[in-house]
Formats: C-alpha cells, structure tokens, sequence
C-alpha cells in the first residue's frame, strides 16, 4: 500500500512539471495587414484620459465603418455624452443634447478639451493593436507576435492584455501617452467579421 502511494505521489509530481504546450508565434507581417485592411467592426468599453489640469472617465462605443470612425463617449467632458465623427480629415461633433459643432470647431474644441490633438484617423488601427499603414512607426512585440509597443505620430501606446475573440487575439487594454495626456482603454467586447478572425 505504502508503495503504491508513493508511485501515486511521484505521478502526480511527474504531471505537475510537465511544461504547457507551446504557444505558436503570430506571424506579425500577416496579422498587422489583415487588421489594417479591416474596414467594418465595433468595440465597447471604457475609456480614461488624464491631463494637466483634469481628468474624467467615460464609457466608450467605438464603430468603424469603411473611412468613417465612430467614437460615442458616455459621460465625457461634463456633458452626458458625445459622438465623435470623422470621415477622412472631416470631423463632427455633437453632444448628447443635440448640440453641434462645425468641422472647423471640433478639432480645436477637442484639443481644449483634452489638451493635445486628437488622433481620431489613428484610433481606428491603435485601437486594433496596429500601426497606421504607411507611417513610420517603431514596433516592438512580445513573445506571442503581437504589438507590445508602438511609438507613432508623438504617441506611446503600449499594449499589456490581450483577449481572445473566437480564436483571435484583440487588445483588452490599451494605454496611450503623449506628453502630459494619458489616454486608457479598456475593451470589454468586439464585435468584427468572423472571416477577418479566421485569417488572422
């Protein structure tokens, strides 16, 4: 009996030093292009921006829909929420209560608001752990493959959670600095093609 627990026990130790099964790299070059081409998907969550003078959190709905990015922000800025709206270098604003201001008013007023520019035509591919096609950036990734860093346009954004969606990997929390303005996302739930995820 005595033996037969202790080669019960030496099993048992055997099992619990057996190594996980590898994790199979993500092919970067691969990945990055399909998530830059990806044109149509949402992303809810929550987002937090600090700056010099204030801070405030807000919940966020993101939708992109070919050029067109959508950010509605819960709660922001004192205000019940505002929808963000930009289609190329085009940008809208319009607050909860139905106020709007014009494409010449709304950078300027977002800036104020936050404290550096906006980069909502780059928050469509950040936000989906990817660079801007086209411009320089310097990346660096982490053991699986994927983006851990990435400095781009004067931004820091560092990527430290990843979650999984239907087999693929989509950020769960995003961080982004510039100077004294840091911006953090939290993705609590995407919604993208499956085929997009089949590929990547």
């Amino acid at each position: 009996m005595k033996q037969l627990a202790t080669a019960i026990l030496f099993a048992a130790l055997l099992a619990g030093c057996r190594t996980a099964p590898p994790v199979v790299p993500t092919d970067w070059p691969t990945a990055r292009a399909a998530r830059q081409a990806l044109a149509n998907w949402e992303m809810s969550g929550r987002a937090a921006v600090a700056t010099e003078k204030e801070g405030y959190n807000a919940g966020l709905r993101w939708i992109q829909q070919g050029n067109v990015s959508e950010a509605h922000l819960k709660g922001a800025l004192g205000v019940g929420g505002i929808r963000v709206r930009a289609a190329g270098d085009a940008l809208e604003v319009e607050t909860s209560k139905g106020e709007r201001l014009s494409a010449e008013e709304a950078g300027p007023a977002l800036e104020r608001a936050v404290g550096v520019e906006l980069p909502i035509s780059a928050l469509r591919y950040w936000l989906l752990g990817v660079p801007i096609p086209d411009v320089d950036a310097q990346e660096e990734l982490d053991a699986q493959g994927r983006l851990k860093k990435l400095q781009q346009r004067g931004w820091i954004i560092e990527y430290d959670r990843y979650s999984q969606v239907a087999g693929s990997w989509v950020p769960g929390r995003t961080r982004l600095v510039n100077g004294p303005v840091r911006v953090r996302v939290i993705a609590d739930r995407w919604s993208i093609p499956t085929k997009f995820l089949e590929d990547s």
